[in-house]
């Protein structure tokens, strides 16, 4: 009886192996499905001012240098909305990338738009080199205006303040669709796979 427990236990312990290797070789196959595919677009929610739509307006906000930041409405060049929270990992980890597509985009203003305690954003901004190559304002109101339910989340308005495109921002790969969308007219790949289909 002893030898036929011994027997079971060391059959089920190299099942249990094979098993932990398939599962881990799976894990590297949807890996590498998941890089040659790259990020897709910004993943569009159905909630808030809807495509095409004004976006709401805001006057008056001041950003972290004391600069006035008007969001939405007539302007002179398309703007970036980007929704984050100072506890929001992903969103620090966009910064960079941020940073970057607000000095190279000369038609475009870059907003980050966050909610939080002072405190919260002195440290958030203290570590995130953000210069005056964009806005960062602490406004909950435009969140709650564009219902705004997860971070990071990206509006592109047009220069008419109009949304053109918004999403879930995870890579900025995801960031640049947005842009993607303001220059080509599709707001998402939503849309261009239902336009694909009725076609």
């Amino acid at each position: 009886m002893t030898t036929f427990l011994v027997v079971a236990v060391v059959v089920l312990a190299i099942a249990v192996a094979l098993l932990l290797l398939m599962t881990l070789a799976l894990a590297r196959e949807i890996g590498r499905v998941q890089v040659r595919l790259g990020p897709l677009g910004a993943r569009m929610m159905d909630t808030g001012p809807k495509v095409e739509q004004a976006g709401p307006s805001f006057a008056g906000l001041v950003d972290h240098v004391g600069r006035s930041v008007r969001v939405g409405g007539h302007r002179e060049k398309a703007q970036l909305l980007m929704f984050t929270a100072p506890s929001c990992s992903t969103c620090k980890s966009l910064l960079p990338g941020l940073r970057a597509m607000a000095r190279a985009e000369t038609d475009l203003e870059v907003v980050i738009v966050s909610d939080g305690t002072p405190e919260e954003h002195k440290e958030f901004l203290s570590g995130s080199n953000i210069g005056t190559e964009l806005s960062y304002i602490d406004a909950r109101d435009v969140g709650i205006a564009y219902q705004v339910g997860t971070t990071p989340y990206g509006v592109i308005l047009d220069e008419h303040g109009k949304i053109r495109g918004k999403g879930l921002c995870n890579h900025m790969a995801q960031v640049e669709s947005l842009l993607n969308a303001l220059e080509s007219g599709t707001p998402s790949l939503q849309h261009l796979h239902a336009q694909a289909k009725s076609a």
